[in-house]
């Protein structure tokens, strides 16, 4: 395809590429996941500015081409094919904090580890995801499951208003007060939970809160950094039960505090790379002694657990690189595939269960050493509050009362080993759900981390659903943008 089989390249006035389409489209485009990843886009557009962006749609419309906003190129459930119009926000990366407002307003290609950064820098913080890489305008688009969850709520939960265009081309500001109308405040509270595809946003303002507020040390004597307690053990397999009861005795944990149990193998180049492990961990959003004193960080240094661990390690995590720990998952390229449940309760045979298959799929299939399940369990309490709140309430999250996240991971080389894969993890978190369906709960996800369709079912109620459905033909009802939610 040349510049030439397209029709109004005089919009084309930012930088774009228009790949070849014999181009391997994982060399061309750097995703974290090749999956879907099948041929390049169309074209390939990097807007400096919020124009750029109008342009690009009203291109995008001309060409008869799908737009695929963009960030930080982590959505692993996005096909990319002939038909897209890959637009990358990567320079619209501006960072602006009013400190009398206690906001934050960032550009639609920040990445999480940039905004963490910034705002340490200045004495705060905001609820964001724990990988530095991923966006934050696609991490509240899906929710935003956060470390501060317990403290603040989702991600969705801390933003105020939102800058977009609209498959139109027209410029909007929405948010729960700035709106001028139902409409737009439906749109706002769609786009806070399950927004993928209802339109492009250019920026977005979130609220901050300072980091004085939660009392944390200094990251040593010499370094007055605040600093996160963490707490990691690492276990062999034949100590599932010590750590399958030490996870669930604090479920959930105090509002501060993370706890993680993480199904996984030694990465490579340590001395237990590819070894099936346990790994537990801790973090503490608040004073270190208060996290010793904690029953649930003493359960982590009990001699009976200890004992049996692999390493232990106990530090204080400067708040800057509060996500360092996670940075090789980072890594772009392979097939990976993400799922995700809200679990508000877990039967401890479910969790063995699940580990010694996950041993046993793993060991199948030696390109899949980097596959992992992990755990978060946090304290829901201030997310049922939020809930409970007229602007709460609106937001397009469910199952706000569950204070455990479940998110796999897989990832590997072969086709045939993510395809066996996906049965693995399908019939893992049916098992897993067993005991909400007991309580008389249904299954719930979160778009952040789902295999798109057909789990929309457990992503919403019924009516939010239906809301959803009708927003999608409103705002984006010939197909502009992508929609993954489409019935």
């Amino acid at each position: 395809m040349t510049t030439s089989t397209f029709k109004d390249t005089n919009l084309l006035t930012f930088p774009h590429t228009i790949p070849d389409p014999q181009e391997s489209a994982p060399a061309l485009l750097s995703r974290w996941s090749d999956t879907l990843v099948d041929s390049p886009p169309a074209l390939i557009a990097v807007p400096n500015t919020e124009q750029d962006v109008v342009s690009a749609i009203a291109f995008a419309r001309s060409n008869n081409l799908v737009v695929l906003a963009t960030g930080g190129r982590h959505g692993s459930g996005i096909p990319i094919t002939p038909r897209t119009l890959y637009l990358d926000l990567r320079n619209l990366n501006a960072i602006q904090l009013d400190v009398l407002k206690e906001q934050v307003t960032i550009g639609g290609g920040v990445l999480t580890g940039d905004l963490i950064r910034h705002l340490a820098e200045e004495g705060y913080f905001t609820a964001v995801v724990n990988s530095n890489a991923v966006g934050v305008v696609g991490s509240f688009l899906g929710g935003g499951n956060t470390s501060v969850n317990g403290l603040v709520g989702w991600m969705a939960d801390s933003v105020v208003s939102l800058r977009i265009v609209t498959a139109a081309g027209d410029v909007l500001e929405v948010g729960s007060s700035s709106s001028t109308g139902e409409e737009e405040r439906a749109l706002f509270n769609a786009l806070c939970g399950a927004g993928h595809g209802l339109c492009v946003v250019v920026s977005a303002t979130m609220r901050v809160y300072p980091l004085s507020s939660l009392g944390l040390s200094p990251t040593s004597s010499e370094d007055p950094t605040p600093s996160i307690w963490n707490r990691t053990v690492i276990l062999p397999p034949d100590a599932i039960d010590s750590v399958v009861n030490t996870f669930l005795a604090f479920v959930p944990p105090p509002e501060p505090m993370n706890m993680i149990l993480a199904f996984s193998r030694g990465p490579p180049g340590s001395p237990l790379a590819g070894k099936p492990i346990l790994v537990l961990t801790s973090t503490y959003y608040g004073p270190a002694k208060d996290a010793e004193d904690s029953p649930a960080g003493a359960s982590l240094r009990r001699p009976s657990l200890a004992s049996k661990a692999l390493k232990t390690d106990t530090t204080q995590v400067p708040f800057p690189r509060v996500n360092a720990g996670v940075e090789a998952l980072n890594a772009h390229g392979g097939l990976k595939t993400m799922f995700s449940a809200r679990i508000g309760r877990l039967s401890s045979q479910a969790l063995k269960d699940a580990y010694a298959r996950y041993v046993a799929e793993t060991d199948r299939y030696p390109d899949a050493p980097r596959t992992a399940i992990m755990f978060h369990s946090f304290n829901p309490r201030k997310s049922a509050e939020l809930n409970a709140t007229p602007e709460g309430a609106g937001k397009f999250l469910e199952g706000r009362d569950r204070g455990i996240c479940i998110v796999g991971v897989s990832w590997c080389q072969e086709p045939a080993t993510q395809e066996a894969l996906a049965v693995f993890f399908d019939e893992t978190l049916a098992s897993l759900q067993k005991a909400d369906e007991e309580d008389g709960r249904g299954p719930w996800t979160f778009p952040g981390t789902f295999k798109f369709l057909p789990e929309r079912r457990n992503l919403l109620s019924r009516d939010k659903l239906a809301e959803l459905d009708r927003l999608h033909a409103k705002w984006n009802g010939d197909g502009l943008f992508w929609n993954p939610y489409k019935a």
